[in-house]
């Protein structure tokens, strides 16, 4: 079993067993879920093997299967489908139980906005920067204007999520405890800047991955409702 896989296999396993907790029951909600993780998925995979393809990241093979879809491991491909599925379980459960609501402030939003925007400018040759900058961006006038009311315990999850686990599963896929990072990056597609070993825009693709998910999850549940 190679070392990404290990990574995700103990990342799902917690999570989808409470899925049938009596006071949870997200399993009730799995062919939203299902259809979100595969939709959203799609996008990050087409995503990913166009990057994967110019150089902007790939994959040591000693740390992960030889099966492969594309130029992507398994392992990569099972990241989409497995990291969300924590995370909006970890968000359904929030905002099930109603804890932990984080108040959003606008004029904070749009603050980081524009400081964004100046970055996309100030980077627009790295391709991984602009990229995470420019959907963030866009979804952060999505929150701006049309401001769901769950995207409080979305900011919640992601800020719980990120606090540990998330440097925890990036750190060790980045190369925390390996000499050989699972995953790396080329330099001149990134900023430079790591929090341990993780790139930071690996924080801003988390971004995106989780609430993209997050509110196709929303919506599904809602138009089943």
């Amino acid at each position: 079993m190679s070392l990404y896989f290990k990574v995700l296999l103990f990342s799902f396993i917690i999570p989808f067993i409470f899925s049938f907790h009596k006071k949870i029951k997200f399993y009730k909600f799995f062919k939203q879920i299902a259809a979100s993780l595969f939709l959203i998925g799609f996008f990050f995979i087409i995503w990913d093997i166009y990057f994967t393809k110019i150089g902007v990241w790939g994959f040591d093979k000693t740390h992960h299967s030889s099966i492969m879809l594309s130029n992507l491991p398994l392992e990569e491909v099972l990241f989409f489908f497995v990291i969300p599925f924590v995370c909006v379980f970890t968000y359904f459960v929030l905002s099930e139980q109603k804890v932990f609501n984080l108040n959003i402030n606008i004029t904070f939003l749009k603050l980081i906005c524009i400081l964004f925007i100046a970055f996309a400018f100030l980077f627009f040759k790295n391709a991984y920067t602009i990229s995470v900058l420019t959907l963030t961006i866009l979804i952060l006038l999505y929150i701006i204007y049309y401001r769901p009311d769950w995207v409080g315990y979305f900011f919640s999850m992601y800020l719980i999520i990120h606090v540990f686990p998330f440097l925890l599963v990036n750190g060790i896929l980045t190369g925390y405890i390996t000499e050989l990072p699972p995953v790396w990056y080329d330099s001149n597609n990134i900023i430079g800047v790591r929090i341990a070993t993780i790139p930071l825009e690996d924080f801003l693709y988390s971004f995106i991955l989780l609430f993209l998910n997050t509110c196709l999850f929303e919506y599904l549940r809602n138009k089943t409702s």
